[in-house]
């Protein structure tokens, strides 16, 4: 009878510990309900450990402004952000997940500086860490999808500027900003709906007088920034057109390359969409003035697709030099890692130039420097890139010269630069 009493508590003790497991898987799933609040007992906010410095930050911004409300169907900011913020867990970031709308000063966080590193040595408790983790979030990010508008407007540069500063505590570790919006900013320097929006001018206007203007997000400089369901809003708002959203990228490509981001991706692709507002309706909401576009006229310009990675050429070259010095190459080998693995369809390099020097020597300069750029990103395992000069059009800063007709060195080298545009195969 002995042995037999032993394999019936041998077996006792195994189903209490598949319990045990079962509780435990559990309570890391509850994140789909958990709201965040600090008093809370759940899972999702028992934070793992204080917030550490030198690791990586992740912060998530969802537009809440009317624009992106209603009672009819809306983007649904909360799937649009969760492969990114799946990412961030994935690489051990420090997350924080809000809402903003008309001003830098109403952003709203449901969760602020959530570590996201597993505790446990084993993979595979590591492994259900990450998506409890990853599921706290998503209940997170579907809390700040519902907050509501405090102010009118959509305010996109106080929200890029408070998620950069959100970041700031990663030191050199990576720092990401993601913002979930329609892009229509109708406050401050970016305000599309003040007439009817498009075209070069408008651009340039953006790129020359916002750097200047309170409120310029200088925090986002050395930030990964991702945008996400550019160019479209909710049903009742003016719908861009194939050419607005190519334009509307344009320029927050722009603006993101002004503000020294450390990549840029700006997606107009096509969103996920919910039945129904939330919030209620739009005669329940702040006000958000409507932006409309100027009518188009002939096809937009060609624009490379994918993310890009925009690289001062001091951080690549020898001034007047079109050669990869060995730091270039160890930034490249940077870009290249930051890649992962990914599968990587098209390279695209494009040199440009400040406006010093005749404009056949700056084409020259900027054509060898792409195609130099290009066979070191070949080296690395990428792609054969498609390289180009653009000379010195498409200037970033255009202020090259102060009022007392001296070189503002700072501008011009913001100027020098190439940029990496990548395509994958998710894009």
């Amino acid at each position: 009878m002995r042995p037999g009493r032993v394999r019936m508590l041998s077996r006792g003790t195994g189903l209490r510990r598949i319990a045990l497991a079962a509780v435990t898987v559990t309570t890391l799933g509850t994140g789909a309900n958990c709201g965040g609040g600090d008093n809370s007992q759940d899972a999702c906010t028992a934070v793992p450990g204080p917030a550490p410095t030198g690791v990586g930050r992740t912060a998530v911004l969802l537009d809440v402004s009317a624009s992106t409300r209603g009672a009819g169907p809306a983007p649904d900011w909360a799937a649009e952000v969760d492969a990114p913020v799946a990412a961030a867990v994935d690489r051990g970031d420090v997350v924080s997940i809000g809402a903003f709308d008309g001003s830098a000063s109403t952003v709203t966080w449901a969760v602020r500086d959530r570590v996201t590193a597993p505790t446990s040595k084993r993979s595979n408790n590591q492994r259900l860490e990450r998506e409890g983790t990853k599921s706290c979030l998503r209940g997170w990010a579907r809390e700040a999808a519902r907050m509501p508008a405090r102010t009118t407007g959509t305010d996109l540069l106080g929200a890029l500027g408070v998620a950069g500063g959100q970041t700031s505590a990663a030191g050199e570790a990576r720092r990401t900003v993601v913002i979930a919006t329609d892009g229509l900013g109708t406050v401050g320097c970016t305000d599309l709906s003040r007439a009817p929006a498009g075209g070069a001018a408008l651009i340039e206007a953006a790129v020359r007088d916002c750097p200047t203007r309170t409120g310029w997000p200088t925090e986002l400089a050395g930030n990964h920034l991702v945008m996400l369901g550019v160019g479209h809003p909710a049903e009742g708002q003016p719908l861009p057109e194939t050419g607005h959203l190519a334009w509307l990228r344009q320029y927050w490509r722009r603006l993101c390359a002004v503000a020294q981001a450390a990549s840029c991706e700006v997606s107009t692709a096509p969103v996920t969409v919910r039945a129904g507002g939330t919030g209620g309706g739009a005669g329940q909401l702040p006000a958000d003035p409507p932006v409309s576009f100027r009518p188009e006229v002939g096809p937009p310009p060609p624009e490379p697709e994918g993310k890009v990675w925009p690289v001062p050429s001091a951080a690549l070259f020898a001034t007047d030099s079109d050669e990869v010095g060995q730091a270039g190459i160890a930034r490249l080998g940077q870009i290249r890692k930051e890649i992962g693995g990914d599968r990587v369809t098209r390279v695209e390099v494009i040199g440009y130039t400040d406006s010093r020097g005749s404009d056949r020597y700056n084409q020259g300069l900027s054509e060898r420097r792409a195609a130099a750029v290009g066979a070191a990103l070949r080296q690395l395992g990428l792609p054969t890139p498609v390289t180009r000069g653009a000379g010195e059009t498409g200037r970033i800063c255009l202020a090259e010269q102060r009022p007392d007709g001296t070189w503002d060195e700072g501008c011009l080298q913001r100027n020098r630069r190439v940029e990496i545009v990548i395509s994958t195969e998710s894009g």
